[in-house]
This record gives C-alpha cells, structure tokens and sequence, in this order.
C-alpha cells in the first residue's frame, strides 16, 4: 500500500550554502538584466552555449527576467547582448541536476563591440526555488577515498544520513527505507522487489568515474519528482565534448599491509613458511579505463572536406571498470568427536556417593568425572537397533576423510566436538561497462543515449556463507547481469517551449543464488537432505534449493516547460511499469530429521541408571545421538508447488511466479518570479497506482471476500460472542489479468514553496547580518510526495497464502500421518 508523507520546511541560506532543487534529470539558467542604474532591461538575447556543443537561447521580459529550462548538467557559458550595451559574458557556469543555475546580469553601456567577462561561474546561492538538498559534483566525486568506488556510498557522507552496518542499510533523515527514489539518467536503480526493507540499495552499481553529479534532494519536492519517493537520489552519466579526454586507474588492497586478525592468531587456520598464522586472504584488484570527446564520420557529397570532425555535433563518454576480489574469510565448523562419531557419548558430571562408576575416569577438577558410553551397547542391550544407519555412517566418513591431516581444536567442557578453523577461499569477479551518446541534431534538438551493462560473479558466494563446509564438499554461488538504458530527446519550440521526452529500463538477467545447486548435489546422502548436525556439529550441505529473481522496470516520460512574462511551467505525465519475476526451486530433496519422540521404544532406555550422574539435557544430546546414527526417523519434509501451465501440483518442483504493477503520474509546476528576489513555487501532481496484477496463475492467492477477514462471526461482529453471521475463510487464485487489490486513484500530491533572497540596504544591523543583497535567501514550503513500496510485499502476503503450494510433510503435529520408530533403512518406510 501506498504512504503519503507531508514536508514542511523553512529554512534560510547563507552566503555559500549548497543547495539543489530536483527536477526531472535537468536543471535550467535563470536571472535578471539590468542596467548600471538597477533598471531592468527587456528584450535582452541570452545566449548559453555548452562545452559539447549545446545551444540555448531566450530574451529578457518586461522584468528583465528570463529562464532557460531543461538544461543538461555541464559548464556552460552564457552570453546577454541588448542594444546600447556592452556584451556581457560569464563562462563556467555550472548547471547541475534539478538546480536553477541563477545568473544575473548587470549591463553597462557601450557598444556589443565592447565585453566585460565574468569568470565567476554564476551565484553560489541558488534563489528560484524551495527544494532543498544537496549536489556531489566533480572532484568530490572522484576526489573521496571511497574503497567502493561505488558513487552511492557519497551520499552516507551527508549530514541527515544515518548508516547502522552495512552502507546498503541507511536511511535519510530518519525516514523509512522504501521513501528513497533512486535514479541515474532517470533509470529506477533499485532493488525494487526489496526497496521497502532495503531502499538504499541498487540493482546497477554507480561508478565514481562514470558519474558526472549525485543530487539529493531531502524536502519540499516539486510536483514533477513527488511521485516515487520522499527523498530523490539522483545521478547523472559524464557525457563527452569537444576535446579528447583518456584516463585510467589501478586501485590496489593487499593483506601484506595489515596486521593479521587477533582470533586467527589465537586459533590458526594453518601455518604460513615462518610457522605463523595464516593471514585472511583479502586481495582487492580494480582496474578501469574511460575515454571521451566527439565521434568523427565521413561526410558525403556535402562538399569540402570528406572528414566531419564531430566538434558541437556527436560525442561519446565511456567508463570499463574491473572489481577482482581473491579473499578468504574465516569459518569456524564444529566437528564430532571420532569417538562420538562411532556412537560413544562422553559427558562431565559429578561424582556420585558411590563412587566412580564403570567407563568413567577423574578429571583436574574435583569431584568432577568424565564418562563414555557406547549409545549402541545402551540399545543393544535394551532389544534396539544397535548398529549406525549405512548412509549417515558414509556421510560422516565422507566429512572425516575431508578434514583428515587437519588440526582440530578441542571445545571446553565438550569432548563430543571440536572446532576446526579454516579460511573460505573465493575469486570474485565484477565488471562495469558504462556508454553514452550525445548528438546535437540541429540547434533546437538533442538526443542522448546512456547504456550500463554490468555482471557480477564469484565462485562461491560467501557474502551469504554458501561456500563448502567441509573440503570436497558442494559450494554455491551469486550470479547477475545488470543492465539499465535511458533514451531522451530534448526539443525547443520557438524560444519560450522545451519538450524533454525520456524512456528508462532497467533490465537484465535475474539475479541467482545457488543457481549450481540440484538434486544431484545430495547424490551423497541417497538423495534426501540428512538432518545429521547433531549435537551442534555443522551440516554438510547449507542450500537446498534455487532462487532466480528479477524486476525489470519501464520508464516513459515527457515534459514540457513554458516560459512566460514571470512564469516558468513545467507539466507532463509518465507511465511506469514494475514486473517482479521468480522462478525458484524452494526445495530440490525432501529433507529427513531424526530424534527419538517420548514414544518412541527407545526413548526411556537412556536413563541415570545406563549414564549416572547423567543431566536431563546429557540425556537429550545422547538419545539424539543415538537417534543420527541408528538412522531413526522423526520428519519428513517435502513439498509440492503448483505448475502453473499444467494447474498440476509437482513435489519439490519449480515455483514460477510474475505479476506486474503499472504507475502513472501527471503534474503542472509553476515557478512564478513576482519580483527578482522573490519567487513563489507552486503545483500538484496525480499519482495513481494500479493493484499488483497476476501474470501468472494460481501462485497468488486471496480470501474469497474481505468481509471473510472477521470468519465465522461476520463482517463488524468480531466482539460480538454467539453472533454467527459470517462465513468460514476461503482462499481462492489470483487469476491472470486480476489485480490483487483494488486500484488507487486518489493521489493528489500538491507543492507550495517561497524564496526570498532580501536587500537590507547598505547598513544598519539586517545588513550586517544578512549580508548585501543576493547574499542570503529564506526558503519555506510545504508538499506532499507519495512513496511506492517493494514488489516484495506480494510475494509476503499474496504469495504466502495457501495454494501456491501445498506441504506434504509427515510429523508427529500433523495426526494420522507419522509413524513413530522407524529407521531411514526400513524397507518400504511408511514415512
């Protein structure tokens, strides 16, 4: 469901305060013209041109006011001619994403013949409008030690961010993860089956060496960015220009420089050529070129020269990067004792009054014996299976061969295990390609074309511990490929009409985890999954199971900006499109857990009087031992999942679930100069949000009827006792083309916001607080920005109600359907 949250922020900015508003992925150059005597100046030309070839222009109004919208992030030079007055030139201007770059101008008189040249770059202090937020741009980018090199991670070094662990788990200004909007090139970036629990987090990683400004935007939103999020993250792709620019890296982590890890010196994993602690591997390697400028072609029959250089026509940008990562982490596996792997229980009790007892010896602490009994003697004698169960006996000489020549730590106070330290070995692989296509069609139309396509890899994944547990053993990895493309066409209509169209994918394969995993890999274990961990020692294999997911989105966008008399409006409409697509093996073998139930026959022969002195838990742990190694049955887990071609149930077949989500949203945003140092700020926007809609058949469920939520005693009776109006809960398919819940229309969204940049005169105490003019603005708004939560709550809801799947389990809670006392070698076993 959706959130709506509410801003209400007044602030006022000093001097050389950073700020950004947020637009679309744009921003625009905005000022006045007037002359040496502070009248305006109307009719003035301004000309912006970029350093790749961008060329803009507008005239003054009756104010002196102009605005040039929709202006790609870049430096740029901006040039006011009017008759009777001299040119009037600033260069380096800067134009980030979603910011009015202000640029005033004060003309003296002369001819255009004549120049005056500012090198200023324009104001510092942006005065058009409320957003408030903050740009990382150029050298803060590439210039900060971020070991990631991941461009995201800047924004955890923002004051109002908050990071508890990992960097993919921050927040900003206390809100919930899933009010974060994250964008590069207006691509949705995130995790977006997972953005409710894990907004900060994105599917295509931002390189610091591709990415040209980061633009955080923390209150007051404009009615054009309030539809995806409290908080926009927005990033924008280098682009080339008119010269050639080459560059490289090589970043480089050794473990050679640090000091080894304090717990693997205490208990080594081995020992190195100078008999000393093995060092945890973490060897990081990446590596990256990146080049651009324009794109030269041949010309044909215009006559002249038969090369066209490119200069102010086409440019490209792109950025390879490589992450190698050799590393190892260290485990720690608990390993059974060679005594208690062939059935002999040893525990530390008190000596009893009697005296030592047979098979027990003294210990250093007194009164204190350690005992040993063979948990099969104690069946044997007893008329039970006395003999290790054929399969589970191999899987534990399997475990056993693996770690032969190992050094094995003994446990304190636990001679049944032992610790065996080793290092968990992977070679990691990344690779990041970035591109982007920029061509200035004619004067009044541009198109650009920004393409990522990343892969991820590794051997093993052990950044979820699926890495063997035992040498020989199976592994599992994490494997992706990642991809976004965003296409926009900017078109000028005359000198007061700008049209940006954009369309925006994020797509590629699915994510996969133990996507190496199968049935084959419990060939070992005769094909079932063993629940042999007894006694706390680790289990061979930890996955059992696949899962594949993926969330392609689909971005259309269009905007158009108005510029007239004082006003700048900016409306337009975009449809997106959510898909959350899984197709997994939940379960590849049933699973078989063993114990002994308190009804079972060999339950009660483990007892004081077959291990005196034994405690209520030592008893536990040597019927469970007992109960591995006879092989004696207590579950059977297993599970059928529907096929939705078929309607067929399969055990432990694939699960394919796909729905979908459609988002529209259509705004109308005013920026309204009443006076050159004041502007008002001010629109609406219409979010409505289609319900889930099933793709897929039968995998989602529902209750027949919502008033079925108050069961048997009826819709508003749930504190009525004996009232018994209502029905028994009945669950019934999503069907294909249904939405899970009704759509949600009602999403209005308005923005209000002030800015005021005041004059208080050449003196007095205003003055020498505030500055002279233009050197400090008040901002104050209020806005509304809706907030869309991750696919993953259907799957939470919808796809956890019954149908789905059913369970085909047999245990003691399910009646009628376990047979208490059979073993795992029973021919035809009833469980």
């Amino acid at each position: 469901m959706r959130k709506v949250l509410a801003s209400l922020s007044i602030l006022m900015m000093i001097l050389f305060c950073q700020f950004s508003a947020q637009a679309q992925t744009t921003g625009s150059i905005a000022g006045t013209v007037l002359d040496s005597n502070g009248a305006v100046v109307p009719n003035a030309t301004v000309t912006v041109k970029g350093k790749a070839g961008q060329e803009f222009t507008a005239v003054s109004n009756d104010n002196g006011a102009y605005r040039i919208p929709a202006v790609g992030s870049g430096l740029y030079t901006v040039t006011i001619t009017s008759s009777g007055f001299k040119k009037f030139v600033v260069t380096n201007v800067k134009v980030d994403v979603g910011t009015p770059a202000t640029v005033d101008a004060t003309l003296e008189v002369g001819t255009v013949e004549q120049t005056v040249e500012v090198t200023s770059g324009g104001e510092v202090l942006q005065t058009q409008t409320a957003t408030i937020g903050t740009t990382i741009l150029g050298k803060q980018i590439v210039g900060s030690p971020l070991a990631s090199r991941d461009a995201l991670d800047l924004v955890n070094m923002l004051p109002g961010t908050a990071t508890v662990g990992r960097p993919r788990s921050a927040t900003i200004n206390g809100l919930p993860k899933g009010t974060l909007s994250i964008t590069i090139d207006g691509v949705d970036v995130q995790v977006n089956d997972s953005r409710s629990s894990d907004g900060f987090f994105t599917y295509v990683r931002p390189r610091v060496d591709a990415i040209e400004e980061v633009s955080v935007s923390t209150a007051n939103p404009g009615a054009e960015s309030s539809g995806d999020g409290a908080i926009q993250i927005k990033m924008v792709t280098k682009r080339g220009a008119n010269d050639y620019h080459i560059g490289a890296f090589w970043q480089h982590r050794n473990d050679a420089f640090n000091a080894n890890y304090w717990y693997l010196n205490r208990n080594p994993a081995g020992l190195d050529k100078n008999g000393k602690s093995v060092r945890q591997k973490m060897r990081l390697n990446q590596y990256g070129f990146n080049g651009s400028g324009p794109i030269p072609f041949l010309k044909f029959g215009e006559g002249g020269d038969w090369f066209d250089s490119g200069k102010d026509k086409r440019f490209f940008f792109f950025n390879y990067e490589e992450f190698r990562q050799p590393q190892s982490l260290s485990r720690t596996r608990k390993i059974l004792s060679p005594q208690a792997q062939a059935g002999i229980y040893q525990y530390l009790a008190t000596i009893p009054a009697g005296g030592l007892p047979t098979g027990c010896a003294t210990t250093a602490t007194a009164n204190q014996m350690l005992c040993a009994r063979d948990v099969f003697t104690i069946a044997g004698n007893a008329g039970q299976l006395a003999t290790a169960d054929p399969t589970v006996s191999s899987v534990y000489s399997k475990i056993r061969s693996a770690i032969s020549g190992q050094t094995l730590v003994p446990i304190l106070n636990n001679p049944n295990l032992f610790d065996w330290n080793t290092l968990a070995t992977n070679g990691e692989l990344r690779t990041f390609l970035t591109m982007r296509f920029d061509a200035n069609i004619t004067k009044k139309h541009s198109f650009e074309l920004v393409i990522n396509r990343q892969k991820f890899g590794g051997q093993k994944d052990l950044l979820n511990g699926r890495e063997e547990t035992f040498p020989g053993f199976p592994s599992f990895n994490q494997t992706s490929d990642r991809n976004s493309y965003a296409m926009a066409v900017r078109s000028t209509f005359g000198q007061s009409i700008v049209n940006e169209f954009r369309y925006a994918q994020q797509e590629g394969g699915p994510t996969v985890f133990a996507g190496d995993s199968s049935p084959s890999v419990f060939d070992f274990m005769g094909g079932r999954s063993l629940g042999i961990s007894v006694l706390g020692s680790t289990a061979p294999v930890l996955v059992n199971g696949t899962s594949r997911g993926k969330n392609p989105v689909h971005d259309f966008t269009d905007s158009v900006t108005w510029v007239f008399g004082n006003h700048s409006l900016n409306f337009g409409a975009n449809y997106k499109l959510i898909i959350a697509e899984a197709n997994n093996n939940n379960r590849y073998v049933p699973s078989v857990g063993f114990g002994l139930d308190s009804t079972d026959s060999a339950f009660g022969i483990f007892n004081t009087t077959a291990m005196p002195g034994a405690s209520p838990g030592q008893l536990t742990e040597a019927r469970a031992l007992y109960a591995v190694m006879a092989g004696r049955v207590l579950s059977y887990a297993t599970t059928a999942y529907l096929d939705t071609t078929s309607g067929i149930y399969a055990e432990n077949g694939p699960s394919i679930r796909k729905a979908e989500q459609k988002s529209y949203g259509a705004f109308i945003q005013d920026s309204w100069k009443i006076k050159p140092n004041f502007t008002v700020n001010y629109g609406i926007r219409w979010q409505p949000q289609t319900g889930f809609i099933a793709k897929s058949n039968g995998n989602y469920t529902r209750l027949e009827s919502y008033d079925q939520v108050y069961g048997l005693s009826g819709l508003g009776n749930i504190f009525k006792p004996g009232t018994l109006t209502g029905t028994a809960p009945r669950v019934v398919k999503v069907e294909i083309g249904e939405k899970a819940y009704p759509d949600d229309l009602n999403n209005f969204a308005p923005t209000l916001g002030v800015v005021w940049s005041p004059n208080f005169g050449e003196k007095g105490f205003l003055r020498a607080l505030f500055g002279a003019s233009g050197q400090s603005v008040f901002r104050g708004g209020y806005s509304v920005a809706f907030v869309r939560e991750g696919t993953s709550l259907l799957e939470s809801i919808n796809g956890a109600n019954p149908g789905g799947f059913q369970d085909l389990s047999r245990n003691l809670t399910i009646a009628g359907s376990f047979t208490v006392g059979t073993n795992l070698r029973d021919a035809n076993n009833p469980n």
